[in-house]
């Protein structure tokens, strides 16, 4: 037989605790849920900042790439016009020739 929590006006005692069990359980799952949410908004902001940080590095180090580029493009290219120096092809070198000539 069903006993009733108020003497039979209202809801059996079977069903009134299963109704304050389950919201005691819905309760604990919005917090695990919150909790949760939390979590990953922490991640998240984590996760932005590492990602600016590594933005900002990669600029550095493309802006790094570009500068010895061109450090060595100027070496190559006064290095090559050094070797021709426009001074006959001979390295600026004097040749002598003894006899007749």
């Amino acid at each position: 037989m069903v006993e009733w929590a108020d003497g039979g006006a209202a809801k059996p005692t079977v069903v009134v605790g299963l109704s304050s069990r389950n919201r005691v359980s819905a309760q604990q799952a919005r917090e695990r849920k919150k909790a949760y949410m939390t979590e990953l908004e922490v991640k998240a902001k984590d996760l932005e900042l590492r990602n600016a940080e590594l933005e900002q590095k990669v600029s550095t180090l493309q802006n790094e790439n570009n500068t010895l580029r061109q450090i060595l493009k100027n070496t190559t290219a006064h290095a090559g016009k050094k070797s021709s120096g426009g001074k006959g092809g001979d390295g600026g070198k004097k040749h002598h020739h003894f006899g007749k000539g």
